[in-house]
């Protein structure tokens, strides 16, 4: 290039430093390069011509600043060298001749060594070994594994930032928006080498290592997982069924009968209840005060005696022999005007005559024998009386004697319910008591009873009872056929004010027939309808049928239960009996609709219950 056209750029560069459009001053980050004094001029060799010396100037000023560019450039941009600020630099501000300190990083300090005094300028042809300016450079603490990067190519010259301020050869931009101002080169210091980290060596299992240990790892798991699969199956399977239970499935759990309560016609004098065995009590009058019992004692005598030696159907029962003892109070009970078998020394009776005896013609002498025959002696006897009593719910009844003789005997008429209600449900019990009269063993005359309503009104049992203490005292026992269904009457006459015991037969006999048309029946299914469901628990189960018509009985205004019993089987066939619906009276038997079979391995093993 030719001096004509260097020497436009010669002049804008010769300007100087204090012009702050000049590109030399942008081409560095954060200062401009001080501007190298110009070296003085030999007296001894005088200029050949006046204009020789300024175009020499301009070409020698502008190949020393070129080559202190390209030794800036190469310290700034090479990969191998390590830039570092130094910790300690003072920034001094040449327009105020005052001095900053840049703040340093919270780190321990280290011995700070004493700061040099600044070099003298460089002539202009001295060696450029060591690049020039605030930065120091120092070589990184250990060679790089990977060639270095090519270095960057240096960013275009950026217009001048806003608010920079020039002082002299240096260019302070501490209130610009650019990095922290450079240190001057008089106070930078030798930065300490880096202490190099010690590395932990990292062992690492080659890939082949651990490609077995994640196979075991997988099998582990997976031979877990099937170890628990199987133990929750076999679980399921062991674990036994539940029990199944009988649902019904009629719509309605009671029935009402509509209409009102039915009026007896109760006794004017004396104390009654009427009461139906599954139902329960029809009405009641005279209050529940306790009264004499007279001979109506007699049927817990007899209960007693056959709740400890039971008498099968039609059976005689053991022989048994009267005492010596009960012979001789013979005299001493006629005298009373008992009634009275007329027992003798040694007479041999069977256990059903002596309860006929004792049920049916009412007689005190057998009472006091089947007392001595059961427990040893009359007192005995009498407290398992009265403990039957407390069993049966009797609160106000008392025992003091086997026969009811002595007036000491007291009970109610809803107690006496209670106990021939009890007493009716022994077989044995209801075939003496439904004996219209007596018929001795060794023959001779029968002797009628005191129950002459046996045979009318479905009347099949009671006891009557007298003695001027307690009056005429009567219970009896009544069975009725209402809807098809079979149903028990029971009912008490007690504390009627007349000469004998047949005034209370007759207020006996007119709650009977009453309390029998008040009765009435209502279906609610028919025959082999499916009332009920046997429920295995495992979401499975089987219709059970009616094996009869599904009926009811009751009175106007009465709401009767309905529900359902038994104890069903796990398996069974179409047919078998299952279970029992019991609707008041009514009780029908409940058979499966089809065939019972154990739950299925599925169904064990998908359960949840």
């Amino acid at each position: 290039m030719d001096d004509a056209q260097r020497e436009p750029e010669t002049a804008e560069q010769a300007e100087g430093p204090d012009s702050t459009d000049s590109p030399d001053r942008m081409n560095t980050a954060e200062f401009a390069l001080p501007k190298p004094p110009e070296p003085p001029a030999e007296a001894s060799e005088p200029s050949e011509t006046p204009e020789a010396e300024p175009e020499s100037e301009p070409e020698e000023d502008e190949e020393i600043r070129a080559e202190r560019e390209r030794k800036k450039a190469a310290s700034l941009t090479r990969p191998d060298i390590s830039v570092r600020r130094n910790p300690d630099a003072t920034v001094f501000d040449m327009s105020s001749q005052q001095t900053r300190e840049e703040p340093r990083p919270e780190t321990p300090a280290a011995p700070r060594p004493e700061t040099p005094a600044a070099p003298p300028p460089e002539p202009p042809g001295a060696p450029a070994d060591v690049p020039q300016g605030p930065w120091e450079a120092a070589p990184p603490p250990s060679a790089p594994s990977t060639p270095p990067a090519p270095p960057p190519q240096p960013a275009p010259p950026a217009p001048p930032a806003p608010g920079t301020r020039s002082s002299g050869q240096w260019t302070v931009p501490w209130e610009t928006a650019e990095p922290e101002p450079a240190p001057p080169s008089s106070a930078l210091v030798p930065a300490p080498q880096p202490v190099p980290l010690r590395e932990t060596p990292v062992t690492t299992p080659p890939v082949a290592e651990r490609r077995p240990r994640r196979k075991r790892r997988v099998l582990i798991i997976a031979l877990a997982a099937a170890v628990l699969v199987a133990g929750v199956v076999a679980g399921q399977l062991i674990r036994p069924a539940p029990d199944p239970t009988l649902k019904m499935t009629l719509s309605a759990s009671t029935h009402t009968f509509p209409g009102a309560a039915p009026a007896l016609p109760w006794p004017a004098q004396g104390q009654s209840v009427v009461h139906v065995e599954g139902l329960g009590t029809m009405g009641a009058s005279g209050g529940s005060a306790p009264t004499p019992t007279a001979s109506v004692a007699k049927v817990m005598t007899a209960y007693v005696y056959l709740r400890d030696h039971p008498l099968r159907t039609g059976e005689p029962g053991p022989m048994l022999t009267v005492s010596p003892q009960a012979a001789a109070q013979i005299p001493m009970r006629r005298q009373r005007q008992e009634s009275l078998l007329g027992v003798t020394a040694n007479q041999r009776l069977t256990q059903r005559k002596a309860l006929e005896a004792l049920m049916i013609i009412s007689a005190n002498d057998v009472a006091h024998e089947l007392a001595r025959w059961d427990a040893g002696d009359e007192r005995a006897f009498v407290a398992k009386m009265n403990a039957t009593a407390r069993g049966l719910g009797m609160t106000s009844t008392t025992y003091t004697d086997p026969s009811g003789y002595d007036s000491r005997t007291v009970s109610t008429a809803a107690d006496q319910v209670k106990l021939l209600s009890a007493a009716m449900r022994v077989p044995a019990f209801g075939e003496i008591v439904n004996h219209p009269a007596y018929v001795p063993d060794g023959g001779g005359a029968p002797r009628p009873g005191g129950n002459i309503l046996l045979g009318q009104y479905g009347v099949v049992g009671g006891k009557t009872g007298y003695t001027d203490a307690a009056g005429g005292n009567f219970v009896f026992a009544a069975r009725k056929r209402v809807g098809g269904v079979p149903t028990l009457i029971v009912g008490a006459v007690m504390a009627q004010r007349s000469p004998s015991a047949m005034g209370a037969v007759t207020a006996g006999q007119q709650l009977v027939a009453a309390a029998e048309g008040a009765l009435t029946a209502a279906t609610l299914a028919p025959a082999n309808a499916a009332v009920a469901k046997i429920d295995d628990g495992l979401g499975g189960g089987v219709p059970a049928r009616a094996a009869s018509a599904v009926t009811v009985v009751g009175w106007p205004g009465l709401s009767v239960p309905v529900v359902v019993g038994g104890d069903p089987p796990t398996t069974g066939k179409r047919g078998d009996k299952v279970g029992v619906l019991t609707a008041g009276a009514a009780r029908v038997p409940l058979v499966l609709g089809g065939p019972l079979d154990a739950p299925s391995p599925l169904k064990r093993l998908t359960r949840l219950s």
